[in-house]
């Protein structure tokens, strides 16, 4: 019969090491670090316009978007000419997928979001940032492009 010591010890090395399994499967799927560089910088996108994949119509709206991964923060702000103030909503970034190149002329981003509603429950969804020769743009969703929201960038900058 073997001492309790050894029982104890036993149970005491699978607690710790699954314990050291969990908190770092856990810090890697909360960390940007296997992202690119490209993906981890703040970024301002700035647009004039929405198009809608529906019915192709083009809504003019102010519309600037700060995408911050470090803090995993995604703040759009909109306006539309018949309002007087822009609406600004806040997301919080859970996951980021990315494959967008260092210059931003193909690729794509795609964001997992949770944003917090007036009623005080928590919405989740997509965006997505894509870039192609024609450009950048982002959009709601990135489900088939038959009801989606793309807001075409016309100006971009990486804030340092």
């Amino acid at each position: 019969m073997k001492p309790i010591l050894f029982h104890y010890r036993w149970y005491m090395i699978c607690l710790l090491f699954f314990g050291y399994i969990l908190s770092s499967a856990q810090i890697s799927n909360n960390s940007q670090e296997g992202n690119p560089i490209q993906c981890r910088q703040k970024l301002r996108l700035i647009s004039d316009k929405m198009v809608f994949t529906k019915n192709r119509q083009e809504k003019p709206v102010k519309v600037e978007i700060t995408i911050d991964p470090i803090n995993s923060i995604i703040k759009t702000v909109l306006q539309e000419p018949t309002q007087k103030q822009p609406s600004e909503q806040i997301y919080k970034i859970k996951n980021i997928n990315c494959t967008v190149n260092d210059n931003f002329t193909s690729g794509r981003v795609i964001y997992s979001v949770e944003s917090n509603n007036s009623d005080g429950s928590f919405s989740g969804g997509e965006f997505l940032l894509e870039a192609t020769k024609r450009g950048l743009s982002f959009s709601n969703t990135i489900d088939s492009p038959q009801n989606k929201a793309i807001i075409p960038v016309s100006k971009y900058e990486i804030i340092k």
